[in-house]
C-alpha cells in the first residue's frame, strides 16, 4: 500500500515563496495534497491535534461570526468552521484547490458562504470585511518581509482577529539543526520564529499577540496557533 513520502508530488522540491506561489497551483498537486498531508493515522492525528488548537485559540475571541479561511486548500478546516457555528468564506490563490474543495464532503455544508481565488498580498475583500481571517499552514512558507505585508492585507480584512499558524524554534530539532549548520553538515534553511520576533512580525503589521497556542508535545512541536488582534484593541 502506497503511503505519503518525501517523493509525493504535493512536497515542495525547494524553498521560496514565489516558487511555491506557482507550485501549490497545479492541478497535479491540489489532487495529491491531501493524501500527503492526511494519508495515515499519524498524520490524521496531527491534523485533528492542530483543529484542537484552532478551536482554543478561537474561544478566546469574542464576537466571531465571520471567517475568512486563506489559504483555505482543500478545504481541511473550512466544512469544520462551518460545523462550530461560523459563516465562512474559503480563500485561495490556486483554483485548483478551491475546485477540490468545493468537492469534499464538507465543501457545500450549511454555513460556507462559498470560494473566492485571492492571491494573500492583495485580498479582494473591502476592509473589516469579515471578524475573523484565518490563515494555517501557510506563513512558514513565506519569508518576513512578505510576512509582515500580507499580516497587514489580512488586518485590513478583519475586524478584529486573526487566527495564525507559526512555527517556533523552541523545539530539540531546531537545537540539532543549529548545531549541523555551525559544523558545516547542513545547508538546510528552516526559518523558525522566537517569541520576540512573534511579537515583533506582528506589530510591524499593527498587530498584537493576544493568545500563542501550543500544538502538540513541548520540545517536539513546532507549531503554534497565535490569535492576534490589531494594537491597542
Amino acid at each position: 500500500m502506497r503511503r505519503p513520502s518525501r517523493e509525493d508530488v504535493s512536497r515542495p522540491r525547494r524553498e521560496g515563496y514565489a516558487y511555491k506561489k506557482e507550485f501549490y497551483q497545479s492541478r497535479e498537486v491540489a489532487e495529491d495534497y491531501d493524501f500527503h498531508r492526511l494519508g495515515s493515522p499519524a498524520l490524521q492525528r496531527r491534523n485533528r491535534r492542530k483543529w484542537t488548537a484552532v478551536r482554543a485559540a478561537l474561544t478566546d475571541a469574542e464576537g466571531i461570526r465571520t471567517v475568512l479561511d486563506l489559504p483555505c486548500g482543500t478545504g481541511r478546516f473550512t466544512g469544520s468552521l462551518a460545523g462550530e457555528g461560523y459563516r465562512v468564506v474559503g480563500g485561495d490563490i490556486s483554483f485548483e484547490m478551491m475546485r477540490k474543495a468545493l468537492d469534499a464532503p464538507d465543501g457545500r455544508r450549511e454555513g460556507v458562504l462559498g470560494y473566492v481565488q485571492a492571491d494573500a498580498e492583495r485580498l479582494p475583500f473591502p476592509d473589516g470585511a469579515v471578524d475573523c481571517v484565518m490563515s494555517i499552514r501557510f506563513l512558514f512558507h513565506v519569508d518576513p518581509g512578505t510576512r509582515v505585508r500580507i499580516l497587514s492585507e489580512m488586518r485590513r480584512v478583519s475586524r478584529r482577529w486573526l487566527v495564525l499558524d507559526y512555527r517556533h524554534r523552541y523545539t530539540w530539532r531546531w537545537v540539532k539543526w543549529t548545531t549541523l549548520r555551525r559544523l558545516g553538515l547542513s545547508r538546510r534553511e528552516m526559518p523558525r520564529v522566537s517569541r520576540a520576533e512573534l511579537r515583533g512580525e506582528l506589530a510591524a503589521a499593527g498587530l498584537a499577540v493576544r493568545r500563542v497556542v501550543r500544538v502538540g508535545t513541548p520540545l517536539f512541536s513546532d507549531k503554534w496557533i497565535v490569535l492576534g488582534e490589531p494594537s491597542g484593541a
